[in-house]
């Protein structure tokens, strides 16, 4: 499976392309890259998820990295003459080499016998994350505590309407939550593209094969070429 959009073109700083909108025209993007905060990995399972449904443990990328701090970078897509901002991805960066090559990112499907490897996140309320298998298993014990757990979505929330670019907080809010005072674990929450909907996450290599990078494309431009 290959990315929906060039994620190398999209993760590159300053880089122009134009998209044909439905309804609003032909559109002039560019693209800047933000870094959001670091995500603190205590285990390196990796779960990406919309954190306002919740996180499940069990749908955790298959691949692991080493337990550390990892940048997390948005790249914002600026829609001229429109006005309008949205993220185009989100990386967890792993190194600093240029990427070579893409590979989906599978996800663990417990007790399912699978012929193909699930490979979509799903986004029903407009955000997706990234966090520690070990985060999610503390957001998971607020569950059955609808007032804890709707305390938390109410606090991404207003995190994100705090955090945006370009005062559009629907679109490209973000919110960098920590939910472990002792090993400082956080997950790091952030608009998804055109919203709701079906995301699959990337592994980047450099050109010796080595990780550079877990990427989850928000589907903004297929086949897109930038300057």
């Amino acid at each position: 499976m290959e990315p929906f959009s060039d994620l190398n073109a999209i993760l590159k700083d300053g880089s122009c392309l134009q998209y044909d909108w439905q309804y609003q025209g032909l559109q002039n993007v560019t693209i800047s890259t933000h870094q959001i905060g670091k995500l603190v990995l205590t285990s390196g399972r990796i779960i990406a998820c919309d954190p306002l449904i919740g996180p499940d443990t069990r749908y955790h990328f298959k691949k692991t990295i080493e337990p550390g701090r990892y940048p997390l970078i948005v790249s914002v897509a600026d829609f001229q003459p429109i006005g309008d901002t949205r993220f185009a991805c989100a990386m967890l960066r792993i190194s600093d080499e240029p990427t070579a090559h893409w590979e989906v990112a599978a996800i663990n499907e417990p007790a399912l016998a699978q012929t193909n490897d699930r490979t979509a996140c799903g986004v029903d309320a407009g955000t997706a994350s990234f966090m520690d298998c070990e985060a999610a298993l503390i957001l998971e014990r607020l569950f059955p505590n609808e007032v804890l757990f709707e305390g938390f979505c109410d606090r991404i929330t207003a995190e994100m309407e705090k955090n945006s670019f370009r005062k559009h907080s629907v679109t490209t809010g973000w919110a960098d939550m920590q939910v472990s005072e002792a090993t400082e674990a956080n997950m790091i929450a952030f608009s998804s593209g055109w919203g709701d909907g079906g995301y699959a996450s990337f592994w980047g290599y450099d050109a010796r094969g080595t990780l550079t990078s877990l990427v989850t494309d928000f589907a903004l431009f297929p086949g897109n070429d930038a300057a």
